[in-house]
């Protein structure tokens, strides 16, 4: 994966993020985690805005949910811990031109994460 795929991936990401023009999934796992790794939404949403290509971990692959979109995963550390952050940003359905971000799962990563773009 070339840096700058990632760059502007997560740039069309952070736009979404500060227009809050994304949804983390309600998913138990997201929302234990935060308790878990003593962080509120907005520290949530800091972390999403600090990702940088250095914390990219794979992508894009297909989304197993629907095969037509897909996914990015990146790591983060915070307080210590690793997060596994998988998401997605779709063009709106609505709106030309729109996008909207998809948090699939910001949790304790279960497994090592490899950072092929980190020095």
């Amino acid at each position: 994966m070339l840096r700058s795929e990632v760059l502007e991936f997560l740039n069309l990401l952070k736009g979404c993020l500060m227009l809050d023009l994304f949804h983390v999934r309600d998913r138990q796992k997201n929302i234990q985690s935060l308790i878990d790794l003593g962080m509120n939404v907005t520290e949530r949403k800091q972390v999403l805005l600090s990702l940088e290509p250095e914390d990219y971990v794979k992508g894009p692959e297909p989304d197993e949910t629907d095969v037509d979109k897909v996914i990015w995963v990146f790591g983060k550390r915070y307080n210590g811990k690793e997060i596994y952050i998988k998401i997605r940003v779709d063009q709106d359905s609505k709106i030309k031109g729109r996008y909207r971000a998809v948090v699939w799962s910001f949790h304790a990563a279960e497994n090592k994460l490899d950072y092929p773009l980190a020095e």
